[in-house]
């Protein structure tokens, strides 16, 4: 490089002036890159004869060079060497900084993109020495600093592989390792395991260079045979895999067992084992799993029998996603899916039929709530339980379910009306209930008499009269309809309109006087209105009956911890305006563009490190007016509705998405996971 060149040359033409070569230093730091100033100062230093002050300017000039790229190491030596040929006080105070700041060394490819002061270095490292956090932590937490970009880093620094807490969880157990306390390995902070398909033992640790303890550990270990591969992990993500590792139940929660027993075939007809089935071993882990799925706000747990005895997979799904949570061994699968029949009153012999059951369960601290248990034949003579956990005792009010303050008006609106028929509609798990409930809240006075039929009941409110649906025992949402008709009602909520009949009763019961609420598995609200005179509801009365149907979903949440704003380009509010699409009431105008903020997805240990937490509710609004009862009564198309219904204001699921994308709560691409218009 030219510019380089130049540096040389006017560096060496002022060996003799000090100051001169300050000022040419300091100019070139504008045109090049600190690492390549160092390179010529060290190479001069090294092969030219200079006056001794000459070479005391240069070298403190290489030691800020270092420090600024993050080389600490480096530069504290070349204070040391300061120091002694000079005796000042100055360069003893340098020492002693650089002596806590070479920590950071391990992260210099990272801390060169965040371009974080020695200041904000210090902080950490203050705060990382009151609280025992390590500085990745730290990072994390308080600079919003994605894991995988620090492993990246910590990866290129020591060129050994790197593994957060999820690859941990993959990895086998090493069996000797289960003999030795676990306090050694915290004080060590090193841990041992089988790779799965490389059947080589790896060492985790967190100071990878750390030669002494690595060797003790292989020592404790007796690994002789075989060099082991050295990893990295983060202090945190470490400690909770010594945790689990040497948890108190043998199943050893998140870590597949190293030996699998042999294969053997077994008969079809193979009779239960039940002697395992109470072993309090099997019920503790049953019971961790299902209060560590609740803890961590999972809707849905599912144990699945792997093929090729490999065991029984766990996994979560939260917030829509489904995340792998840990694997039990084969010799335990069997014994913990007849202990899940036996809680929720199953025939644990019957393993060629689907089941379904339910279980009451109470966690440590005294929360009650249900969940309901499907099991399902899969191949190999294996089973799959699925359970789904049902809300508990809490329940959430009309502001607190995303509605937007136009789509809150409207809908308090029609609740407000003395009867007539309000459906919530969606697929399933889109937070129908929840809704349901919330407008059930607003509505409930002492003055007014209501009686709810669900299955399952998964909110219980005071003041409601609520009735458990039991088609085992003939107590179908049509017959206890009925029964609700006879019993003085003011407000009729039905979990589910699921056939012909009990549409036709919703209908008569709301226009007999009755306010009556209910729902319906439709992508939409226009197709709702298709879908029920499909099934063959008189028109002139559903029209009449008609107050109002919202429509939702779920979508994720941006991470409030981490999110961070950022201005979008312009491909990207071409999209955003593409698909909001031509409203002719409701356009997207470029002042709400201008006006909103955009953020996006980080990722913290708030949020599992995925930029999202929870899920934000989009809905449809659509309350019929004179014209589109006309379009029912004529059975008009689900899109002819829709268009009428948009001449009047009316906003799509995705448009009030968008909305919500522009107030920073959610991403464009996450609406669009679920939205279709």
């Amino acid at each position: 490089m030219d510019e380089i060149k130049l540096l040389k040359d006017l560096l060496n033409q002022n060996l003799n002036n000090p100051e001169a070569l300050n000022k040419i230093i300091s100019q070139f730091e504008n045109k090049l890159r600190p690492v390549f100033i160092l390179e010529v100062i060290i190479e001069l230093l090294q092969t030219k004869k200079m006056p001794k002050h000459t070479e005391l300017v240069l070298w403190e000039k290489a030691a800020q060079l270092c420090e600024k790229i993050y080389e600490f190491r480096r530069a504290l030596g070349i204070y040391k060497k300061l120091y002694t040929l000079t005796g000042k006080e100055t360069y003893l105070t340098k020492l002693e900084i650089l002596k806590n700041l070479k920590v950071f060394e391990k992260l210099k490819d990272l801390l060169k993109k965040l371009q974080l002061s020695k200041e904000d270095l210090i902080s950490i490292y203050n705060e990382s020495l009151s609280t025992g956090k390590s500085i990745e932590y730290i990072l994390i937490e308080k600079f919003k600093v994605p894991k995988d970009k620090i492993l990246e880093s910590i990866k290129n620094f020591y060129q050994v592989p790197v593994f957060d807490l999820k690859d941990l969880l993959k990895l086998h157990k090493v069996q000797q390792a289960l003999n030795i306390k676990k306090s050694f390995f915290i004080e060590k902070l090193c841990l041992p395991f089988e790779h799965p398909e490389k059947h080589k033992i790896i060492l985790v640790c967190y100071y990878p260079k750390d030669k002494e303890s690595i060797e003790t550990v292989k020592k404790i270990l007796q690994l002789t045979t075989e060099e082991p591969i050295i990893g990295f992990a983060i202090k945190e993500d470490l400690l909770e895999a010594i945790e689990r590792y040497f948890s108190d139940l043998t199943t050893q929660l998140g870590f597949e067992d190293l030996f699998i027993e042999e294969v053997v075939e077994e008969p079809e007809e193979e009779i239960e084992d039940t002697s395992a089935i109470e072993d309090s071993v099997i019920v503790q882990l049953v019971n961790k799993v299902i209060e560590e799925a609740y803890v961590k706000g999972a809707s849905d747990i599912h144990w699945e029998s792997l093929t090729g005895k490999k065991g029984l997979q766990i996994r979560f799904r939260i917030d829509g996603d489904c995340f792998v949570y840990s694997t039990i061994p084969e010799t335990q699968k069997r014994a913990v899916i007849s202990r899940i029949k036996i809680m929720a009153n199953l025939d644990i012999s019957q393993r060629r039929l689907p089941q379904d059951g339910k279980i009451k369960f109470k966690t440590k601290d005294g929360k009650v709530f249900e969940l309901r248990v499907a099991t399902i034949p899969t191949i190999e003579n294996n089973e799959d339980v699925v359970m789904r956990i049902l809300g508990g005792l809490n329940f959430r009010t009309l502001e607190e379910i995303d509605l937007r303050e136009e789509t809150y008006e409207g809908f308090k609106k029609i609740l407000s009306l003395p009867y007539g028929l309000i459906l919530v509609v969606g697929p399933t798990g889109s937070g129908k209930t929840t809704t349901l409930h919330a407008a059930l809240k607003y509505l409930n006075q002492p003055n007014k008499k209501i009686w709810t039929a669900e299955d399952p009941v998964e909110i219980v409110q005071e003041g409601l009269r609520q009735v458990q649906i039991n088609p085992k025992t003939g107590l179908t949402f049509a017959r206890v309809l009925r029964a609700f008709l006879r019993a003085d009602p003011d407000i009729i909520m039905i979990g589910e309109t699921r056939d012909q009949e009990t549409a036709h009763t919703l209908i008569e019961a709301s226009l007999t006087g009755h306010l009556v609420l209910s729902t319906l598995h439709t992508n939409s609200a226009p197709e709702t209105i298709v879908r029920l005179l499909n099934m063959g509801v008189d028109p002139y009365n559903f029209a009449d009956a008609l107050l109002g149907i919202l429509a939702q979903r779920l979508a994720k949440r941006l991470c409030p911890h981490c999110k961070e704003p950022y201005t979008p380009s312009e491909e990207e509010i071409e999209r955003l305006k593409r698909e909001y699409g031509n409203h002719p009431v409701k356009p997207l105008t470029e002042d709400l563009i201008k006006n909103a903020t955009f953020y996006r997805p980080v990722g913290c240990s708030k949020c599992n490190f995925s930029g999202f937490k929870g899920r934000i509710a989009i809905h449809e609004l659509l309350i019929p007016d004179d014209d589109i009862k006309k379009l029912i009564v004529k059975a008009a198309p689900a899109n002819e509705i829709r268009e009428a219904a948009i001449q009047k204001g009316f906003l799509t699921l995705k448009q009030d998405g968008i909305l919500k994308v522009l107030k920073g709560e959610t991403t464009l691409k996450q609406i669009q996971a679920v939205t279709v218009r």
